[in-house]
Protein backbone atom coordinates (compact mmCIF):
# COMPACT_ATOMS: atom_id res chain seq x y z
CA UNK A 1 0.00 0.00 0.00
CA UNK A 2 1.34 3.42 -1.03
CA UNK A 3 0.94 6.32 1.37
CA UNK A 4 1.69 9.94 0.51
CA UNK A 5 2.85 12.07 3.43
CA UNK A 6 2.70 15.85 2.97
CA UNK A 7 4.50 17.60 5.81
CA UNK A 8 6.84 20.60 5.79
CA UNK A 9 8.45 19.88 9.17
CA UNK A 10 11.29 17.47 8.40
CA UNK A 11 11.35 15.89 11.88
CA UNK A 12 7.61 15.25 11.83
CA UNK A 13 7.91 13.90 8.29
CA UNK A 14 10.64 11.47 9.40
CA UNK A 15 8.57 10.33 12.39
CA UNK A 16 5.55 9.63 10.21
CA UNK A 17 7.66 7.93 7.53
CA UNK A 18 9.45 5.71 10.06
CA UNK A 19 6.19 4.67 11.75
CA UNK A 20 4.46 3.85 8.46
CA UNK A 21 7.43 1.95 7.01
CA UNK A 22 7.76 -0.03 10.25
CA UNK A 23 4.08 -0.99 9.83
CA UNK A 24 4.80 -2.25 6.30
CA UNK A 25 3.65 0.64 4.13
CA UNK A 26 5.46 2.24 1.19
CA UNK A 27 5.85 5.99 1.72
CA UNK A 28 6.07 8.87 -0.74
CA UNK A 29 7.06 12.22 0.76
CA UNK A 30 6.21 15.81 -0.12
CA UNK A 31 7.27 18.96 1.72
CA UNK A 32 4.18 20.87 0.59
CA UNK A 33 0.78 20.35 -1.01
CA UNK A 34 2.02 21.36 -4.46
CA UNK A 35 4.57 18.50 -4.45
CA UNK A 36 1.81 16.27 -3.07
CA UNK A 37 -0.49 17.03 -6.00
CA UNK A 38 2.37 16.28 -8.42
CA UNK A 39 3.02 12.90 -6.75
CA UNK A 40 -0.70 12.09 -6.79
CA UNK A 41 -0.60 12.59 -10.57
CA UNK A 42 2.45 10.37 -11.03
CA UNK A 43 2.02 7.51 -8.56
CA UNK A 44 -0.72 5.17 -7.41
CA UNK A 45 -1.45 6.50 -3.94
CA UNK A 46 -3.83 4.62 -1.64
CA UNK A 47 -3.96 7.01 1.32
CA UNK A 48 -2.72 10.52 2.17
CA UNK A 49 -1.44 11.89 5.48
CA UNK A 50 -1.17 15.67 5.39
CA UNK A 51 -0.43 18.69 7.50
CA UNK A 52 -2.60 21.78 7.00
CA UNK A 53 -0.13 24.67 7.22
CA UNK A 54 2.45 24.14 4.49
CA UNK A 55 4.06 26.39 1.89
CA UNK A 56 2.55 26.85 -1.59
CA UNK A 57 -0.49 24.58 -1.46
CA UNK A 58 -2.08 24.12 1.97
CA UNK A 59 -3.44 20.83 3.30
CA UNK A 60 -7.06 21.89 2.97
CA UNK A 61 -6.46 22.70 -0.71
CA UNK A 62 -4.87 19.29 -1.13
CA UNK A 63 -7.92 17.58 0.41
CA UNK A 64 -10.21 19.60 -1.87
CA UNK A 65 -8.09 18.57 -4.90
CA UNK A 66 -8.24 14.89 -3.95
CA UNK A 67 -11.99 14.91 -3.49
CA UNK A 68 -12.91 17.02 -6.52
CA UNK A 69 -10.23 16.35 -9.15
CA UNK A 70 -9.14 12.77 -8.49
CA UNK A 71 -11.13 9.84 -9.82
CA UNK A 72 -9.90 7.48 -7.10
CA UNK A 73 -11.41 7.52 -3.63
CA UNK A 74 -8.31 8.27 -1.53
CA UNK A 75 -8.71 8.49 2.26
CA UNK A 76 -7.01 11.47 3.91
CA UNK A 77 -5.73 11.82 7.47
CA UNK A 78 -4.83 15.28 8.75
CA UNK A 79 -2.03 15.70 11.30
CA UNK A 80 -1.76 19.33 12.35
CA UNK A 81 -0.99 21.73 15.13
CA UNK A 82 -4.34 23.44 14.55
CA UNK A 83 -6.63 22.46 17.40
CA UNK A 84 -9.73 24.57 16.80
CA UNK A 85 -13.01 22.83 16.08
CA UNK A 86 -13.79 24.96 13.01
CA UNK A 87 -10.68 23.81 11.13
CA UNK A 88 -11.31 20.19 12.08
CA UNK A 89 -14.92 20.41 10.86
CA UNK A 90 -13.84 22.14 7.65
CA UNK A 91 -11.24 19.43 6.94
CA UNK A 92 -13.86 16.73 7.51
CA UNK A 93 -16.39 18.54 5.29
CA UNK A 94 -13.77 18.64 2.52
CA UNK A 95 -13.31 14.88 2.83
CA UNK A 96 -10.71 14.15 5.51
CA UNK A 97 -11.47 10.87 7.26
CA UNK A 98 -9.21 11.38 10.26
CA UNK A 99 -7.79 14.32 12.21
CA UNK A 100 -4.94 14.20 14.73
CA UNK A 101 -3.37 17.15 16.49
CA UNK A 102 0.33 17.60 17.18
CA UNK A 103 1.98 16.33 19.20
CA UNK A 104 0.48 13.02 18.13
CA UNK A 105 1.06 9.39 19.05
CA UNK A 106 2.53 7.57 16.01
CA UNK A 107 0.79 4.35 17.11
CA UNK A 108 -2.59 6.10 17.01
CA UNK A 109 -1.76 7.38 13.50
CA UNK A 110 -0.75 3.90 12.30
CA UNK A 111 -3.92 2.41 13.82
CA UNK A 112 -5.97 5.03 11.97
CA UNK A 113 -4.16 4.21 8.70
CA UNK A 114 -4.81 0.50 9.26
CA UNK A 115 -8.48 1.16 9.95
CA UNK A 116 -8.94 3.30 6.81
CA UNK A 117 -6.98 0.90 4.63
CA UNK A 118 -8.72 -2.23 5.87
CA UNK A 119 -5.37 -3.63 7.06
CA UNK A 120 -5.91 -4.62 10.69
Amino acid sequence: MNILVCEDNVMTLKTIEYSLKKAGYDVFKALDGFQGIRILGEEKIDLVVTDINMPYTKGLELIRHINTKMEANIPVIVITGITNVETREHAMELGAMGYLTKPFDPKVMVDMVKSLSGKN
